[in-house]
């Protein structure tokens, strides 16, 4: 089955390219256009895309208030975010607001492509210039930080933190399932558990909350030592 696409972005001429580059690949399809926030909003449940390829200043609604305008009427629907922007500000609340990536379009067409695809299949996926922001943003006190972590660390099994690090490196619950050996309906419960334990509505927030204390790695050679 075809990842479903609509694009969002002002500028007729990126639109252009970009339902080109996608329109060539096998299995997406771009299925609508929007050049202004109110039309993001109007039309993405209508069209009902798998992902949603949205630039974050566009007339109108900014892209955070239009990401969560989305997302709060269509959960269903997943946010890639492509802008030219890489403040702190921007990626922080659109990610807070339920995007699941966050790409610069400077990026090579063939990691837009790759993207698309990545958060279709429910991973999440962050330009590898703004990881580090990720990584480092850890706002307010790092002792409360801390005990935070170990309070986390200490709820979830052995097993769930071996799949929150997974999930943090961007495989699918599919290829999490093979690299552990365990079928794709038991990752899912694990999934679902850590979630659950985290307080978080989806994946995208679970990675995101444990990278910022620590307690996983988006870097695979870099993921913390787990602790009896």
């Amino acid at each position: 089955m075809d990842v479903r696409v609509m694009i969002a972005d002002d500028h007729e001429l990126v639109r252009y390219a970009l339902r080109s580059l996608l329109e060539a690949e096998v299995g997406i399809s771009v299925v609508g256009e929007a050049a202004t926030g109110e039309e993001v909003i109007e039309q993405a449940c209508e069209l009902a895309p798998d992902v949603l390829l949205l630039d974050m200043r566009m007339p109108g609604p900014g892209g955070v208030e239009v990401c969560r305008a989305v997302k709060e009427r269509c959960s269903d629907v997943r946010v890639l975010v492509l802008t030219s922007f890489d403040d702190e500000d921007g990626l922080f609340g659109v990610l807070s607001a339920g995007a699941s990536g966050y790409l610069l379009k400077d990026s090579p067409p063939s990691h837009v492509a790759q993207a698309v695809r990545s958060v279709a299949d429910d991973q999440v996926v962050l330009d590898s210039s703004i990881a580090g922001k990720v990584i480092s943003g850890n706002h307010g006190n790092p002792g409360h930080t801390g005990v935070l972590a170990e309070e986390l660390r200490g709820t979830l099994s052995d097993r769930e933190m071996e799949v929150l690090q997974l999930m943090a490196q961007g495989l699918s619950n599919k290829e999490i399932g093979r690299a552990l050996w365990i079928g794709e309906t038991t990752v899912k419960t694990h999934v679902s558990h850590i979630l659950r334990k985290m307080g978080q509505a989806d994946r995208t927030q679970a990675v995101l909350t444990a990278v910022r204390l620590g307690l996983v790695s988006l870097d695979a050679d870099k993921a913390p030592a787990d602790h009896d």
